[in-house]
């Protein structure tokens, strides 16, 4: 085999890369601090390709990638690292990325989170949603969230994954993972299992669709602590796109649910330190306290921006969040610029300067 594919994703993991991208005919890439890097190297062949798939690939999905041109796996280098594998056809040429998974869960203190995502973790019942882009970070959060909960609580877990990402050790908890297409059908089939099975906390690793979100929805009220991911920008964005799955007549009861179940929301987005030497999380925190959810049920959801401003109960806007990492010296003006909302409002919260809303005005109406 002329490329040795370990050698490479050891070196990548060394490197602190998240992603490694092999391509036929075209040497490999890296992502390191979310920048592209090219190995020095020959272009991989078709040979070279197939001979990387058999090695990682897990035989039952050969039929999946003849049927659907893509598929998804975990593959494990033990001591090493795990990795999400995606492997596809491009150009009627074969392609696979590997996303790095460490084989140690990073603490929440390892990843600098505020305290109140430690308090979020710790609660017993409630929807906890963590959101952003593809490769922002959200399942390295939830995985330390809930090795948090190993670390801490005598808990019943399950995880619901496509495909398993971290491994959690034995501690305090007991936990079981399922693969969605390996260990159970679909998220909506596992999540309903899961409610017979005695669960305290029930991971989903994504609300794909509108069963899965009822049913998630549905475990929240029945006294059990629910994670989440969706692809969404910000807490009113996250509501606004539960809702649009909904038709309009279920929105004011989805509402009401939401206002008595969801937890906490948390977007993130990682931004590059400014030492140069990696990146960092920056999160919005919607906690739903009494204000949020007297909103909710009024639908005035655009209304919960103003909330998140206030910072009470650990909330704060992206915006909020980047400035801080700015007032610290964490990143630079123009990295949190790159990734704010409202660049006049990351102006202002730099300069140490609060919003002139008023929250009053919120609470109380019109």
């Amino acid at each position: 085999m002329g490329i040795n594919y370990k050698a490479l994703l050891a070196g990548a993991v060394k490197n602190r890369a998240s992603d490694v991208h092999i391509i036929e005919d075209m040497p490999p890439y890296l992502r390191i601090n979310g920048d592209l890097r090219k190995i020095e190297a020959p272009p991989v062949s078709h040979e070279d390709m197939k001979d990387l798939i058999l090695e990682v690939m897990p035989e039952h999905l050969k039929s999946d990638l003849e049927a659907n041109y893509h598929v998804d796996f975990s593959y494990e280098i033990p001591d090493v690292a795990r990795f999400r594998v995606v492997l596809f056809f491009q150009s009627n040429k074969l392609a696979i990325a590997f996303r790095a998974i460490p084989i140690e869960i990073p603490t929440l203190e390892e990843l600098h989170m505020d305290p109140v995502v430690a308090k979020i973790a710790e609660e017993h019942r409630g929807l906890v949603l963590v959101t952003g882009v593809t490769g922002c970070g959200k399942s390295t959060t939830l995985a330390s969230m809930i090795n948090h909960i190993n670390k801490r609580q005598a808990r019943r877990v399950i995880t619901i994954e496509d495909p398993i990402e971290f491994r959690y050790p034995p501690h305090r908890s007991v936990i079981s993972q399922r693969e969605v297409g390996t260990d159970v059908g679909s998220f909506a089939d596992a999540l309903r299992a899961a409610l017979r099975a005695d669960p305290d906390v029930i991971l989903v690793g994504e609300m794909r669709d509108v069963e899965t979100i009822r049913i998630a929805i549905k475990a929240t009220e029945t006294g059990h602590l629910v994670f989440s991911t969706l692809h969404t920008r910000g807490a009113v964005h996250t509501i606004q796109r539960i809702l649009g799955n909904f038709e309009q007549n279920e929105h004011e009861m989805l509402r009401d649910q939401l206002s008595f179940n969801m937890l906490a929301s948390m977007t993130q987005r990682l931004v590059k330190t400014a030492d140069g030497k990696g990146r960092r999380a920056a999160i919005e925190i919607m906690y739903n306290n009494g204000v949020v959810a007297k909103l909710l049920r009024e639908n005035r959801i655009a209304d919960i921006h103003g909330v998140l401003m206030s910072r009470e109960d650990g909330m704060r806007t992206m915006d909020q969040a980047l400035a801080d990492l700015v007032r610290e010296k964490i990143v630079t003006v123009e990295e949190a610029r790159d990734h704010c909302n409202d660049p006049y409002a990351l102006k202002r919260y730099i300069a140490g300067i609060a919003s002139s809303g008023d929250k009053g005005a919120i609470i109380g109406g019109a």
